[in-house]
């Protein structure tokens, strides 16, 4: 039986052994940590915005639409697997805008994505106020078909649901050197943490740059949230909006290419006072945790990195999704476990391999 190594533990490596429990391969995990998604995916918030994105078409979009699709049946089939609960917002996600470009625009995007197999929806100024009321938006463009999953909770049901089927699991276990592993084939899936050994594998520096983010979780009484709210601020950064239940939300993430220290307390007031200019009722946030992690962002390469690395067949890359690493690792295991079983796959995976 061939033997596969998986080096990294987040979502994606996760996501991989949960796609390789039943292909007859010998599948192992090693993660760094004491247990899974304590670097980039446990800092994420889990929005799987592929719908109402505002790139149309391309191979990007194709994967992240394909992966997005998947989410549906993953879920139901991890809860019935695990008997876990996984928070799994179905309601959809609601981007704003205050630019006057934003209603033609999006309605363009609307045509395209609806070709595509995918809904979306403007909604003038007079439907956010009765929809949306706390919300200030001269419109919208809401998207029935996207979603949010808390990443934790997800990666912990796919652990479990590939440890059923005989993945093994491997904490504390870091790898330093690929020389240390014996198996037939690896998958580095590490986000930030594969730069040392891409180092060794392909003699290149900080192929990921480790960009920074923080988030809060915030209590905001009678908001009434149930769909995720994604705006767009003046000087470009975005914020995620994304509701728990019992009036507490996720609001973040900010992101940063250089910084002293995170989390910090002006990024807690930054967060905060860019959601009051949408939306007043957030001054009555009460701020009950904040923290921060770093997003691997490719250098000299597209994001994903994926497939074989060169001159080394029986190593793969699955890393490098910055800020997608949640959204598209459905899509990443399918590709790694065709390249891994058949050398290629149907879907297209090498725009982004090295």
């Amino acid at each position: 039986m061939a033997t596969v190594t998986i080096i990294g533990c987040g979502v994606v490596g996760a996501m991989l052994a949960y796609e390789l429990r039943h292909t007859g391969l010998e599948v192992e995990v090693v993660e760094a940590k004491s247990c899974p998604a304590m670097v980039s995916t446990g800092a994420a918030l889990g929005v799987l915005m592929a719908a109402c994105s505002s790139k149309a078409k391309g191979d990007l979009v194709n994967l992240r639409l394909k992966s997005l699709s998947k989410y549906d049946r993953l879920i139901a089939d991890l809860e019935q697997q695990t008997n876990l609960n996984i928070l799994y917002n179905r309601k959809g996600i609601l981007n704003l805008y205050r630019s006057p470009e934003a209603e033609t625009k999006s309605r363009s995007l609307i045509e395209i994505r609806k070709e595509q197999g995918f809904e979306l929806q403007w909604l003038e100024n007079t439907d956010i106020s009765a929809r949306f009321s706390p919300w200030q938006a001269d419109g919208g463009l809401f998207s029935p078909c996207d979603r949010a999953v808390h990443p934790t909770q997800l990666v912990n049901a796919l652990v479990a649901a590939a440890s059923l089927e005989g993945v093994k699991f491997h904490w504390n276990t870091p790898i330093k050197d690929l020389q240390d592993v014996s198996s037939d084939r690896v998958v580095i899936t590490a986000g930030v943490g594969s730069n040392q050994l891409l180092t060794k594998v392909l003699g290149k520096s900080n192929l990921l740059q480790a960009v920074g983010g923080q988030a809060l979780l915030v209590e905001v009484p009678n908001l009434n949230l149930l769909e995720v709210i994604h705006f767009e601020n003046e000087d470009g950064s975005d914020v995620n909006v994304v509701p728990l239940g019992y009036d507490r939300y996720w609001l973040g993430a900010t992101v940063e290419f250089e910084y002293d220290q995170l989390p910090c307390v002006a990024n807690e007031k930054l967060l905060l006072e860019q959601a009051i200019a949408w939306c007043p009722l957030f001054e009555n946030a009460k701020i009950l945790q904040t923290w921060a992690g770093d997003r691997p962002r490719p250098q000299g390469a597209r994001a994903p990195i994926l497939g074989f690395v060169p001159d080394s067949p029986h190593i793969l890359l699955a890393t490098g999704h910055y800020r997608n690493g949640v959204l598209m690792a459905p899509v990443t295991a399918e590709i790694t476990r065709d390249l891994l079983l058949n050398g290629d796959s149907d879907l297209p995976w090498r725009p982004f391999a090295l």
